[in-house]
């Protein structure tokens, strides 16, 4: 199988191409240039280092949040945009599961946590066999650290700054491996191989996907405060 991973919900752009069912490109840049400027000549490398057109992809996978709202608009429009185009399967995957599955066999549960601006967290827990235990969710870090009641292994971007929140509940927690923090387009590629994923072409489903946020922007938050206070 001949696929295409892409995520853009973050500050790191990743990709990653498959060829034949072997992992062939993998890419992941942290720069100042934005979504917009860098994923298609990171896409257009990768096909050409895989030596593969657009025509012969199988499936592409994309990173749909939580995380960025404009990262990950740009991100789903760019694979809702080749998928129709080119009659190409789109698969979606939640961002909070791909970081989890960065670790493999893990000996405990993961919390992923990801930093969503304004002292806020997207988190979620799931069992070393990745089967989700706290859903994916908005909240405070200490609203969120609170409903764990057993040792945990924590990853995520937004360790490093809350991990001071996380000490303060008397939680029993490992940290990773640094890279194992970020997500790569390459987690879900193996998910769909190991797996065994084969999705068909459905322009219906492709043309209705939607960004999954987590939270209300913050223009609808103050639009909605707005709206109450003159109500």
């Amino acid at each position: 199988m001949n696929i295409l991973a892409l995520d853009t919900s973050s500050s790191f752009g990743t990709i990653a191409v498959a060829k034949n069912d072997k992992l062939t490109y993998l890419s992941v840049i942290d720069i100042q240039a934005t979504h917009s400027e860098r994923l298609m000549p990171q896409i257009d490398n990768g096909l050409k280092l895989a030596q593969l057109n657009m025509k012969d992809l199988d499936l592409i996978c994309v990173g749909n949040g939580p995380g960025s709202f404009t990262g990950i608009r740009i991100g789903l429009a760019t694979a809702k945009g080749l998928c129709l185009g080119n009659e190409i399967p789109l698969l979606p995957f939640n961002t909070l599961a791909i970081i989890a599955n960065n670790l493999y066999k893990p000996q405990y549960p993961v919390l992923v946590v990801l930093d969503a601006k304004m002292n806020e967290v997207y988190g979620a827990l799931y069992s070393p066999e990745m089967q989700v235990i706290i859903p994916p969710q908005n909240a405070e870090p200490a609203e969120l650290f609170k409903q764990i009641q057993q040792k945990v292994i924590i990853t995520g971007d937004g360790v490093a700054r809350y991990k001071s929140v996380l000490e303060e509940q008397e939680i029993e927690f490992e940290t990773v491996l640094a890279h194992q923090n970020i997500l790569y387009a390459s987690t879900m590629i193996g998910l769909v191989l190991h797996q065994n994923i084969i999705p068909k072409y459905d322009f219906d489903f492709i043309a209705d996907l939607e960004p999954y946020y987590l939270r209300r922007s913050q223009a609808e938050i103050v639009k909605a405060r707005k709206s109450a206070k003159e109500n």
